[in-house]
Order: C-alpha cells, then sequence, then structure tokens
C-alpha cells in the first residue's frame, strides 16, 4: 500500500534552506508600505498648486503696486515692476491717511473681544460640558442657535439696543458687539474640548475638598491650553477682519477699524489719484494676520480636532 505524503530529501549540511512562498495579501504588501500614486492625485495636487500660486500672486502684485507711484500706477500696466522700493508710501499711509489710528482701533477692538468672549465661553462650556443637569443640551442647543441666525436679522434690533444703551459710534459696543457674536462658536468648541479630559479629575479634587470653582480654576483651566488658543486666534481674526458691524455702528473716523477705515480710502481713491496709499494699507492690514496663523495654526488644528477624536 503506497502512502500519498511526498517524502522529500534531508538537506544537505551547511545548504541553505528555501523560505516557504507567503501567499496571501501579505505577501503583495511586501516592499513597500506607501499607497500607489493615482491619477486623481495628480489632479488634486494640481489644483492645490493652483490656489496656491493664485493667492500668492495677488500679495505678491498688491506688494508691488504699494511700492509705485500713483504716477507709476497709472500710466503703466498692472503687473510691470516697480521702479522703486518707495517704502514712503507705507509712512505715508501710516500717518497722513490714519492707517496708523485704524490698526490701533482694531487692536483695541479685537483683544478686548477675544479676551472677553473667550472668558465667558469658558465658563459657560465648564458646566455644559463637566457637571451634569437637567437641560444641559437644550442650553447648548439654544448656544448653538446663535449660529444659525445671519445677521441680516440682528443688525435692525441690534442697533436700536445699541442706541438706547449710549454704546452706539463706540469702540466699547462694538467690542461687545463682537464678543457676543463669537461666543456660540467657542462654547461649541470648548464643550468638545472638555469632555475629552478625563472625569477622574473632578473626583480626586472632591477628595481634596475642592469646589466647583476651584477645579475649573486650578486643574480644567490649566489643561485647556489647545482649545483656548484655537478659538481665540479663530475670534480674534474674525474681529480683525469683520466689516458690516464696524460699518453700521461706528460713524466716527478717529474710532474706525481697519476694515472701515480701508474702505474709506478705497472711496477717496475712486474720486482722486491716491492709489498706492491704499495698496500700502491694504499690505498693513494683512501681513500681522497671517503671521499670527502662520505661528499658531497647530494649536488651531489640536483645539477644533479633540473634540472630533474622543472614542
Amino acid at each position: 500500500m503506497s502512502s500519498s505524503t511526498e517524502v522529500r530529501p534531508a538537506p544537505a549540511p551547511g545548504a541553505a534552506v528555501a523560505e516557504p512562498r507567503r501567499r496571501g495579501r501579505g505577501a503583495r504588501r511586501q516592499g513597500s508600505d506607501r499607497a500607489p500614486f493615482r491619477r486623481y492625485h495628480l489632479i488634486i495636487y494640481l489644483l492645490l498648486g493652483a490656489v496656491a500660486f493664485s493667492t500668492a500672486g495677488a500679495f505678491a502684485w498688491v506688494f508691488n503696486v504699494s511700492m509705485k507711484t500713483n504716477t507709476e500706477f497709472i500710466g503703466t500696466r498692472p503687473w510691470s515692476v516697480a521702479e522703486g522700493w518707495r517704502w514712503e508710501n507705507y509712512t505715508d499711509a501710516w500717518n497722513s491717511a490714519n492707517v496708523g489710528s485704524f490698526f490701533g482701533n482694531s487692536v483695541i477692538v479685537s483683544v478686548t473681544a477675544t479676551a472677553l468672549g473667550v472668558v465667558l465661553a469658558a465658563f459657560a462650556a465648564y458646566p455644559l460640558a463637566r457637571i451634569p443637569f437637567r437641560g444641559s443640551g437644550l442650553v447648548l442647543s439654544v448656544f448653538l442657535l446663535g449660529l444659525m441666525v445671519p445677521w441680516m436679522v440682528t443688525f435692525i434690533p441690534l442697533y436700536v439696543t445699541m442706541q438706547d444703551l449710549g454704546l452706539l459710534d463706540s469702540r466699547l459696543g462694538l467690542a461687545l458687539v463682537y464678543a457676543t457674536y463669537n461666543l456660540p462658536f467657542n462654547v461649541f468648541v470648548l464643550v468638545g474640548f472638555m469632555r475629552t479630559l478625563p472625569g477622574e479629575l473632578e473626583e480626586a479634587a472632591a477628595v481634596d475638598g475642592a469646589g466647583p470653582t476651584r477645579t475649573f480654576l486650578r486643574i480644567i483651566l490649566p489643561l485647556m491650553g489647545p482649545g483656548v488658543a484655537s478659538v481665540s486666534i479663530i475670534s480674534f481674526l474674525q474681529n480683525w477682519n469683520e466689516f458690516f458691524y464696524a460699518l453700521v455702528l461706528i460713524h466716527s473716523p478717529e474710532r474706525m477699524t481697519l476694515p472701515l477705515g480701508l474702505f474709506q480710502l478705497g472711496q477717496a481713491a475712486d474720486y482722486g489719484t491716491n492709489w498706492v496709499t491704499l495698496f500700502a494699507g491694504m499690505m498693513i492690514t494683512v501681513v500681522p494676520v497671517l503671521l499670527v496663523f502662520a505661528l499658531l495654526q497647530n494649536q488651531v488644528t489640536k483645539g477644533l480636532t479633540a473634540g472630533a477624536l474622543k472614542g
């Protein structure tokens, strides 16, 4: 009776033993762990490159125009290179065109509104995220409704309210409006961030005799660095670039912010010839914002994705 088992000869001494061939999905992945390059990847990269190139080109064009004279700007082609580096255009914009005053007003209003909005949002988000009580979901929904209300519905009653309170045409009134405008988004982000923190923190603080206020100030708040940084940066950028509420609520030139001041310079340029001052003011407005976002963009990403990554 013959056996069906195949008998293989023993390998000779010193001979290399061939490793059996690996089969299955793991064998196909040998050699490289990188995903294969697809054709649609090239399309995506080309589109993103086109957007980046057009954005950089726009900034380069504004900077180039800000270095020209008014005669050179009007008498040459739009993309012609400036004949010289006329940094005095920025000095004229800062002093003669009151861009320095507009810049100071924007700093005061934006910093005040950002600080007030973040502090109020942190105190509102803590009980919603860490202290269970009946109706917490309803309260959070009321905050989120503020993100859904369009601005054109609120500016008339807001104008009347600010006029009755005596805060019309004032930097304090504009800062209060900006802080209220940023509050729903700040609460939404901070609630999601606080929910990622372990619940044992409050238990350990309660054992040591700490109340909710002390627990929040001594334990929770120091751990909220990325979340607070993200909402602070986003709120500051929104307040710095906001135009419509400043147009409605501010009337005096000495209290105008940068977006409103540049709008006035644009109107003056339409009926005059001082265009290079307007473009110099644009560069003064944009460069600080780009520097802030470029240096702190990692904090924005960490704060916004913390709540989404909770498992």
